[in-house]
């Protein structure tokens, strides 16, 4: 396996130190310790610099609170220099570190999230429902509290050989007990942790369905013994190579009894359901934004997030309880302007577009007319990086942060132009529009109910 050392001066670098500063800022730059590192930036990296050039560099006092988020967790926050610190770090190791990762870990790893590996997961329960009859659910007992020093510097070393990044990381590493969590460089080293079980499960013992989110694990097959056999070698392995245990509360069932409760959804061989805590979270909030008198309009935008969440499941009837709008509860009258970057009506396909507006208006002069609708997405955000160049918006979990995103897309479609005709659109709708094939390679496009079926 290669190691990788001179890695150091990378990391310590000012214009290193520079971006990380505002990677670290991304989504935060209102908050009064970023604020205050801002006003005096470059002294504040030059300060940084010469602590990390002359390893005098130590982590700060952690600022420890309790947060409730299904259970009890205690969040360790550092201020705002060591988080750029960390980010300096990240920028040259992510890179290293990354691709020792299975395809089946999906935690804090761009690109691969919870929705990712539900994807993943319904795919192959559709797929192959023979060889996905019962499933193994297991986690690991508090496991960043439990995550041993020494054993977690020796997995660095697998693959970093500079002593100084050495000296660093070690200093991080033995900042409190465990791998905090809050930290962003935490992520990683608790993928780091559990990545050779991966590799151990994958390519000697053979395992095809397997997902990990984190500590928390999900392994398919096509009998119970199989995965009694491999709850062995996880629990073997745990205990002799990383110090740490399973929770007793490890389940091996038919899928079809009760489906996958994991990343928040209830998975089955056919379909797919939000967690009970999810729906009451969305059921709950709606209730309270209705009874303070919110208009509609403002309860879509402000229930966002939880609906889109939804939106990932098989959640049709949950949006007819809660009486949430679609395309199809439209009324006639017209719209008023529009603003947004634009899109292809094909780039746009099959998403969700809470439509907000539309006009009807010709393209360029002496053209024919065509709609021109108005809506937001949800996509990932991005800012101007130091070197100029776009770069996705990162949180500290070094996850992509989206957010709902306003456009336009103009269409000579006659079949939207006519579908839309006497329409009045008061408040943002759900819709997504299909291209709907006909004949000899020719289509037409179709506005549709986000979650109901066509109408025109």
């Amino acid at each position: 396996m290669k190691r990788y050392g001179n890695l150091y001066a990378r990391i310590c670098d000012i214009d290193n130190l520079r971006e990380a500063a505002h990677n670290a800022a991304s989504g935060k730059r209102k908050r009064d310790e970023v604020t205050a590192f801002f006003a005096n930036l470059e002294e504040n990296l030059a300060q940084l610099h010469r602590e990390l050039t002359e390893k005098r560099y130590k982590t700060s006092p952690y600022d420890v609170f309790i947060k409730y988020e299904g259970k009890r967790r205690e969040i360790y926050k550092l201020p705002f220099r060591d988080r750029v610190v960390h980010w300096a770090i990240m920028q040259v190791l992510e890179p290293i570190w990354t691709p020792q990762f299975t395809a089946d870990t999906h935690a804090c790893i761009k690109g691969r999230g919870m929705h990712s590996l539900l994807r993943k997961l319904r795919e192959d329960l559709r797929n192959d429902p023979e060889g996905t009859a019962y499933c193994l659910k297991l986690d690991v007992r508090k496991f960043y509290p439990s995550i041993d020093h020494d054993k977690m510097k020796a997995v660095v070393r697998r693959k970093i050989k500079d002593p100084e990044v050495l000296w660093l990381l070690d200093g991080i590493i033995d900042s409190a007990p465990g791998v905090p969590i809050g930290n962003y460089i935490s992520q990683y080293f608790a993928n780091l942790y559990l990545s050779e079980l991966d590799h151990l499960l994958k390519e000697v013992a053979g395992v095809r369905y397997y997902y990990r989110y984190a500590d928390d694990m999900v392994l398919l097959a096509g009998d119970k013994p199989t995965l009694h056999g491999w709850l062995v070698l996880i629990n073997d392995w745990l205990n002799e190579e990383r110090r740490v245990d399973l929770k007793s509360n490890y389940q091996v069932f038919p899928v079809e009894s009760r489906g996958i409760d994991f990343v928040g959804y209830v998975t089955f061989h056919t379909h797919c359901l939000a967690r009970k805590k999810n729906k009451q979270g969305l059921c709950r909030e709606l209730a309270k934004l209705r009874k303070a008198g919110v208009p509609e309009s403002e309860i879509m935008l402000l229930t966002a997030s939880r609906a889109g969440f939804m939106l990932h499941c098989d959640s049709k009837h949950l949006f007819k309880v809660l009486n949430m709008k679609k395309f199809s509860d439209l009324v006639p009258k017209t719209s008023g302007n529009l603003t947004g970057t634009k899109y292809h009506v094909d780039a746009i396909l099959n998403r969700e577009i809470p439509l907000t507006g539309y006009k009807l208006a010709p393209s360029k002069p002496n053209s024919e007319p065509g709609r021109t609708l108005q809506y937001s997405i949800e996509e990932r955000l991005t800012e101007t990086g130091p070197d100029g160049q776009s770069r996705p918006v990162i949180d500290d979990a070094g996850q992509p942060v989206t957010d709902w995103v306003e456009h336009i897309t103009f269409t000579g479609s006659q079949a939207l132009i006519r579908q839309l005709e006497g329409v009045e659109i008061t408040e943002p709708l759900r819709a997504k529009i299909i291209k709907q094939p006909i004949d000899r390679g020719r289509c037409f496009y179709k506005i549709v109910d986000q979650i109901g079926r066509a109408h025109v």
